[in-house]
C-alpha cells in the first residue's frame, strides 16, 4: 500500500493548494492564513441564532475552497473538512444538537459538480461527531449566483427560495462552507422553521469578514 501511494506520489506531486509550491498540501507560508480558530458572528438583528466559523476568508482560503467545490480534490476536502469539525466543536459547547442539515447547492450546480458538495462534508464530519446529517432542504425556484451580489440583492435573490422536505423533532445545526452576508443561512432557517424545526447554531467553514 505504502509503495502505491508513493509511485502515485511520484507521479501526481503534491502541490501547496494556496499558492502551488510543491510539497504538502497547504505550505507554511499559506497555513498562516489557514489557522482553525473559533469565530462567532450574527448577521445583525435579523438571525436569531449564532455562527460559528474557524477560518477567515482569504485569497488562500478561497483557493482551497474553489479546489474543492470545482475540482473535487480530497486534500481540499480534507482541509474544510478539519475546518468544519473545528467550528463545530465550537458550536456544541453553547449549543443543543441533534442532528446536522447542510445547505444545498443549486440543482444545476450540483449536477454539474457531480455531489452535492456541502452534503458530502457534512456527512464527513457526522462520522467523527455521533450526529446524524439531515438533507432537509431543497430549492424550489432559480436563484441567480451570488459571488456578485450585496448584502440587499442576496437576501432578495433567496427569499422563499428554499423549502424543507419533512418535519424531525429536535434541534439543528446549519452546514456550510462559507458566510458572507448570512443571507443563505436566513433563509435556510426560516424554511425549517415553517415546518416546525428549530435551528440552534450554524456552522461553516469560513467566513467573510466584516460580516455585512
Amino acid at each position: 500500500m505504502n509503495s502505491i501511494s508513493s509511485l502515485r506520489e511520484l507521479i501526481f506531486p503534491v502541490r501547496c493548494l494556496g499558492c502551488d509550491q510543491l510539497g504538502i498540501s497547504i505550505c507554511s507560508g499559506c497555513r498562516k492564513f489557514w489557522h482553525p480558530r473559533i469565530i462567532k458572528t450574527w448577521s445583525r438583528s435579523d438571525i436569531s441564532f449564532p455562527i460559528y466559523s474557524s477560518i477567515p476568508y482569504s485569497p488562500i482560503a478561497g483557493r482551497v475552497l474553489l479546489a474543492a467545490k470545482e475540482n473535487s480534490l480530497e486534500l481540499a476536502d480534507n482541509l474544510l473538512e478539519s475546518a468544519l469539525l473545528h467550528s463545530l466543536h465550537g458550536a456544541r459547547v453553547q449549543s443543543q444538537c441533534d442532528f446536522l442539515i447542510p445547505i444545498p447547492s443549486r440543482n444545476s450546480v450540483a449536477r454539474k459538480r457531480g455531489r452535492q458538495f456541502v452534503s458530502v462534508l457534512s456527512r464527513k464530519i457526522s462520522e467523527s461527531e455521533g450526529l446524524p446529517t439531515e438533507e432537509l432542504l431543497t430549492h424550489i425556484r432559480k436563484v441567480r449566483d451570488q459571488s456578485n451580489l450585496d448584502a440587499k440583492d442576496r437576501a432578495e435573490n433567496l427569499e422563499g427560495a428554499l423549502v424543507s422536505l419533512r418535519f424531525i423533532s429536535g434541534r439543528a445545526i446549519l452546514v456550510d462552507d462559507l458566510v458572507t452576508t448570512g443571507a443563505t443561512l436566513r433563509e435556510a432557517a426560516r424554511a425549517l422553521r415553517a415546518v416546525g424545526i428549530v435551528v440552534s447554531a450554524a456552522v461553516t467553514a469560513c467566513v467573510a469578514e466584516p460580516l455585512r
